[in-house]
């Protein structure tokens, strides 16, 4: 259920490159950035015994189309498909409980390669992928590793790692000691940022920062960073979703300036940035919420959006199409058997919104769906 946020710098580039030809007819030929359609993954349900999938909902047809990996590969996804992202002509997506990264085709879903991280890496460092980026031909996988948890006495031990795989080879290129329990993680140039989590304990919490060049590692901490699942980086600032306790210590998103300077920006629970602007929901835990929140970093503006629907149950992503600006709000279903409550068993659903926050359409998708990517691509026109 742990949420994920997108560097600044990978969405601005994907959006902003653009090129120009002549044609035999004198006119231009541009080349424009395009979505096709969005992949929400689906993490299943582990004590259920139900395995994790991708529902893929084609912006062409207007339908959401579930199972598609099992429908391409002749196999299930596996167990607990976390998070994913797009780099390049490859999808890569983190099986938490099978210990695998999972490398498709990102336009026709064909597995690729299945990376097993027990096997690439060893049997402490390579245990339950996380969460992915990317930068430089490599992409960057935050594993839970050594980290432990100790429910006698709700306190932790050991720590976390990130690993380093080549992308055209995913051979290892490197490995990073950090925090404990890492989840969410963002490049910019030369440094790499880590959420660690510390699996909500609030004892340990902190980001680590990796120098890429020297490969030091920094520890930072505040007494405002409790429950960190995500960052992004924007400039010299990086911000943070920060999940809280779930008691006295409320979720949102803190701008750290430096490890003297944390700012509150937002409450909420989960959020994606995506250009300048943050997606988000605030759904506390035990709650349900029937909106979600835009802000604008740039101009500290933020806007509360009605869903259009009764009420979400515990949305676990909201996030916009770069390109189009559509929003899209991925939850659980309701619990039938008790109502107001999320069902951890049964397919949940996406609902997709124009920039304005009006409502367009509403799709099924499967058990838990905790990610959404975009299937994005460029098209050329004459002008």
């Amino acid at each position: 259920m742990k949420k994920y946020l997108l560097s600044l710098a990978v969405i601005l580039s994907s959006v902003l490159l653009t090129a120009c030809d002549d044609n035999d007819n004198g006119k231009n030929i541009y080349s424009v950035p395009v979505t096709k359609g969005a992949y929400v993954i689906c993490s299943g349900n582990v004590w259920g015994g139900i395995q994790g999938s991708l529902t893929y909902i084609d912006y062409a047809t207007g339908t959401a189309s579930q199972n598609q990996f099992a429908a391409k590969n002749g196999r299930s996804l596996g167990s607990t498909p976390n998070n994913a992202i797009v780099y390049g002509d490859k999808m890569y997506i983190a099986v938490t409980d099978d210990n695998t990264i999972e490398v498709v085709n990102a336009k026709t879903l064909a597995s690729i390669k299945q990376i097993k991280l027990t096997q690439l890496i060893d049997n402490v460092i390579g245990v339950s992928p996380r969460c992915i980026t990317a930068a430089d031909g490599i992409i960057y996988v935050s594993t839970y590793g050594a980290s432990n948890y100790d429910w006698g006495t709700y306190t932790t031990s050991g720590n976390g790692y990130v690993a380093a795989i080549d992308t055209l080879t995913f051979s290892l290129k490197d490995t990073y000691t950090v925090g404990s329990y890492p989840e969410g993680l963002a490049v910019s140039g030369n440094y790499l940022v880590v959420a660690n989590s510390d699996y909500s304990a609030v004892t340990k919490a902190s980001l680590s920062v990796i120098n890429l060049s020297t490969k030091e590692v920094e520890t930072v901490t505040n007494a405002q960073i409790t429950n960190p699942t995500a960052v992004a980086i924007a400039g010299s600032d990086i911000y943070v979703l920060d999940m809280g306790n779930y008691y006295d210590v409320a979720g949102g998103i803190r701008k750290v300036t430096s490890a003297d300077n944390v700012t509150t920006l937002l409450d909420c629970t989960n959020a994606t940035f995506v250009g300048t602007k943050i997606y988000a929901s605030n759904c506390v835990y035990g709650q349900n919420t029937d909106g979600f929140i835009v802000y604008d970093i740039s101009t500290g503006s933020k806007k509360n959006y009605d869903s259009g629907v009764s009420k979400f149950f515990y949305p676990n992503v909201v996030t916009a199409d770069p390109i189009t600006g559509n929003i899209f709000v991925a939850s659980y279903s309701e619990n039938q058997d008790t109502p107001n409550n999320p069902s951890y068993t049964t397919n949940g659903y996406v609902v997709e919104y124009d920039a304005n926050g009006t409502k367009l359409k509403e799709y099924n998708c499967g058990v838990g769906p905790n990610a959404i990517v975009f299937n994005m691509g460029y098209e050329e026109i004459e002008y």
